[in-house]
């Protein structure tokens, strides 16, 4: 592991996700009997997602105890600065609790604000998208790469919109929609982040956008984007994307394109 952090990890992350996804599958079939409460106004979290954020921790850490952790429902422990594994155990959990097959799981592994490993696993679409730094980004261990040549009034587009009690950043949302509908293709609202940044280094989706996530809905993805040669940027300048979770994910031509076009976040400061 200290000699090839991520290359040596990259293999249990996978297999970890692949696990734990297929144990969400199975109750994703009973959706409706699992047992959910509101951590705030519309965002939740059920006994499906603890239940897999225990067992995506023992395992990663009953396997290297040594490295630290920061999960979406428990937290964080050890030197952030240092080697930490960054998980969001079912990304779209409003999804998965309404029936929506759209959800996933994250792991990544990061040294301090560098993410070295991700994997974002579908276990209902029976998709594993994975990255190591330096080594590429892969779909079911087949190379993938963002798209290529897409101008602006072609492109298809996703984002996030706040609602419920996470709606700081609303009327930014509105006014990036309003301004970007009419010049593209189309805009996404999938409901899950991680999924949304595999989407973009698959080529499937030629930008995406959003604001004041977590670090876990962020760090895999990023990666994944990255090494699929895209480009990904954060939207309050000067500060890390995992530090706002606020970022712009693209292919590399309409990064630069779409960046100036988007509310600077530094009108709220």
């Amino acid at each position: 592991m200290r000699d090839d952090p991520g290359g040596g990890a990259l293999h249990l992350m996978t297999r970890v996700a692949q696990e734990v996804g297929a144990q969400l599958l199975d109750r994703f079939e009973t959706v409706k009997f699992i047992p959910r409460t509101e951590k705030t106004a519309g965002d939740f979290v059920s006994d499906a997602d603890l239940t897999a954020e225990r067992m995506i921790r023992d395992r990663l850490q009953g396997a290297h105890p040594g490295i630290g952790w920061l999960g979406e429902e428990t937290g964080a422990s050890g030197d952030p600065n240092g080697l930490r594994w960054i998980v969001d155990p079912l990304d779209g959990t409003t999804n998965f609790l309404h029936g929506l097959p759209h959800w996933a799981v994250s792991i990544a592994l990061a040294q301090g604000d560098r993410v070295i490993a991700g994997v974002v696993h579908d276990p209902f679409k029976s998709e594993t998208f994975t990255a190591g730094a330096g080594t590429g980004a892969y779909l079911n261990g087949a190379p993938m790469r963002v798209s290529q040549d897409v101008p602006l009034s072609h492109a298809l587009l996703a984002t996030g919109v706040p609602a419920g009690g996470r709606v700081t950043y609303l009327s930014h949302s509105m006014r990036d929609i309003e301004g970007l509908m009419p010049d593209c293709a189309g805009i996404r609202r999938w409901g899950a982040a991680t999924l949304d940044l595999a989407y973009v280094a698959a080529g499937r989706i030629d930008a995406y956008w959003e604001r004041n996530l977590g670090p876990w809905d962020v760090a895999a993805g990023l990666l994944l984007v990255t090494e699929a040669g895209g480009d990904m940027r954060p939207l309050w300048p000067g500060q890390s994307v995992l530090e706002t979770g606020s970022f712009l994910a693209s292919n590399a031509d309409l990064g630069p394109l779409l960046a100036p076009r988007l509310c600077d976040l530094r009108d709220s400061a």
